[in-house]
């Protein structure tokens, strides 16, 4: 009996999917509120200090990274099908795969850094 191929298929699409939700779902109420509200007054504007002490708190730190780390991942896959499809490049899907996968690891990388930094 021949051994069936895996594929890794499946791990890309559950960080699409996740990350597609977190953006549909988190992304408006961050733009409503530091793009529209407290531009318009409705909300005041935080001062630096009290950004500090938010980001202290591990909750936020963790919201912040997930929010991040799985919006770069869905833009990843996004970027590689739109190529792959529009360009017509199919044919390099393994190269396209890697410069998009990499650099959406590379970023994760950065965000967890400098989350871990952040005084």
């Amino acid at each position: 009996m021949a051994h069936a191929h895996r594929s890794h298929r499946p791990l890309a699409w559950v960080m699409f999917g996740t990350g597609g939700f977190m953006v549909a779902f988190f992304f408006p109420i961050h733009i409503l509120l530091s793009g529209i509200l407290q531009p318009l007054g409705f909300v005041p504007s935080p001062d630096r200090q009290s950004m500090l002490t938010l980001l202290e708190n591990p909750l936020t730190r963790i919201y912040l990274g997930a929010l991040l780390t799985f919006a770069i991942w869905h833009a990843a896959y996004r970027i590689r099908d739109t190529l792959c499809d529009v360009l017509g490049i199919r044919p390099l899907d393994k190269v396209v795969m890697a410069a998009c996968y990499g650099s959406a690891a590379a970023v994760t990388i950065a965000i967890g850094a400098l989350l871990v930094c952040v005084p």
